[in-house]
């Protein structure tokens, strides 16, 4: 009798801490973009475009899959930005770049 008691508990125990607990969340959490808002306002602040320039790429390239169409308009914009020459314009492009960030 007491080895049923036993196993009646030991599946009662079982059943309980066994279910619930495996609620997954449906909320899509989105990442802000990398960091190229971050590297836009530093070109900005710098006028420096050369030491930040691969690096602005791959950012915004990376947005591609989460925000493909802003993405699209801000390579288009970068390809500008690596046109421009003098502090002054590089810094109002990658400025005008992270405000659409």
């Amino acid at each position: 009798m007491s080895t049923l008691r036993c196993l009646a508990l030991a599946l009662f125990l079982g059943s309980v801490i066994g279910c619930g607990g495996g609620h997954a969340s449906s909320q899509s959490v989105e990442p802000p973009p990398p960091s190229a808002k971050a590297t836009l306002q530093e070109i900005a602040a710098s006028g420096k475009l050369s030491a930040k320039k691969t690096q602005l790429k791959e950012e915004l390239e990376g947005m591609g899959e989460s925000h493909p169409e802003k993405a699209q308009e801000l390579l288009a914009d970068y390809e500008q930005l690596t046109t421009l020459s003098g502090a002054d314009k590089i810094k109002a492009k990658a400025q005008e770049m992270a405000d659409k960030l």
